[in-house]
């Protein structure tokens, strides 16, 4: 994802200076290499968890983009607020990562949490959609992948680490004004996606949509959930490693098996160009306006063969860098300005969408409009 952000802010003349970091600093040097060499890109090391180091690193900095796990959020998000830095990561790491609004709002300074593609682009749909409602009933997020390889079974399309802490986490339903906690792998569905992917079995998991939307899309809304695409392979696997109890981090001493499960799954950087079938995104609303009943369906899909042919990258990381890069360009512009932690559905979604289109992301628009409600 990083990769995808750095391409993104690397030709575009409102960035003066880029600075791609990695606790690899080969890594990071190799990826910098690969974007424009007219002095505005430099590769340093840096490790994520070094708060001192991270300090020095955002001095004159005026925006930070945090792309790597999310358990690295909270030092990294201190360390801007010491530095003067604004901020944007692609996914949140507690129960309430909006906890120190206030303190950001003192500092004059902008956090856009959760800015990837789901969350974050399936966030912005969302306000998109529900800006048109009077009142809001429901909103369901659909994640669907058909992306495959032959040579592995069980693919982790996105950190294989956050994928196994999420999906065996358990996951909450807004539900009749309140939330309702639900077992791994409950409320399974098979979701009708459109074509090219299909139908698809959908379970309920750990996702930030469900606990910002209620909050700030507000409008009564009754009903929000999260579900992943998630085959009979994937599952049998994932209960098996927790089961097996292979899945203990451990200590920097003496590290769990949870390393070298990790170490045996492909990194998802090395994935581009491998795989065949697609990415999608779906988010349906359901609410009224106007004494009218109305249903919105968003969605947008990404192949991963043309990912890897015109990005370099798979279509996961491409649709969840892509609107992060598109955040950074606006607060860069001065479009996003608002002080504070804010969720992507806060955001104006009208500049996003044109900004998606020219860099290959189009979302499309169905709507349904009944007949007067109760009549």
């Amino acid at each position: 994802m990083g990769t995808v952000i750095a391409s993104h802010l690397a030709v575009d003349p409102r960035v003066r200076r880029l600075t791609v970091a990695d606790v690899d600093e080969r890594f990071a040097r190799t990826m910098a290499s690969r974007l424009p060499a007219d002095g505005r890109v430099t590769a340093r090391a840096l490790d994520a968890s070094d708060r001192s180091a991270i300090e020095r690193a955002f001095e004159d900095v005026e925006l930070v983009i945090q792309a790597s796990l999310p358990r690295f959020n909270a030092g990294i998000q201190a360390a801007c607020l010491t530095t003067g830095a604004n901020y944007i990561d692609l996914a949140t790491d507690s129960t309430d990562p909006y906890v120190n609004d206030a303190e950001w709002k003192v500092h004059g300074l902008t956090a856009v949490l959760g800015m990837g593609e789901d969350p974050g682009l399936s966030n912005v749909m969302v306000r998109y959609s529900t800006d048109g409602m009077d009142h809001v009933e429901s909103i369901r997020v659909r994640d669907g992948d058909t992306g495959a390889n032959p040579a592995w079974p069980f693919l982790p399309v996105f950190s294989p680490e956050t994928f196994l802490e999420e999906t065996l986490h358990g996951a909450r339903v807004w539900e009749n004004g309140r939330y309702r906690d639900v077992p791994p792998f409950s409320d399974g569905e098979v979701y009708d996606f459109p074509p090219p992917v299909g139908p698809q079995k959908c379970y309920s998991v750990d996702h930030e949509e469900v606990d910002s939307l209620p909050r700030y899309i507000g409008k009564g809304v009754q009903y929000v959930d999260f579900k992943l695409a998630m085959d009979d392979v994937a599952v049998r696997t994932l209960l098996a490693l927790r089961d097996l109890h292979l899945l203990d981090r451990g200590t920097p001493e003496a590290p769990g098996p949870l390393r070298y499960v990790l170490n045996s799954l492909p990194k998802p950087a090395e994935l581009a160009g491998q795989l065949d079938g697609d990415s999608m995104l779906i988010v349906e609303t359901k609410g009224e306006k106007d004494g009218h009943a109305r249903a919105d369906t968003l969605s947008t899909v990404l192949n991963h063969r043309r990912a890897g042919e015109l990005y370099h990258v798979t279509a996961v990381a491409y649709l969840t860098g892509t609107p992060a890069a598109v955040a950074a360009l606006q607060m860069l512009e001065g479009t996003i300005r608002a002080p504070g932690m804010l969720a992507p559905e806060l955001l104006d979604p009208n500049p996003f969408f044109p900004m998606l289109r020219e860099r290959g992301i189009v979302c499309r628009l169905r709507r349904a409009v009944d007949e007067n409600v109760g009549g």
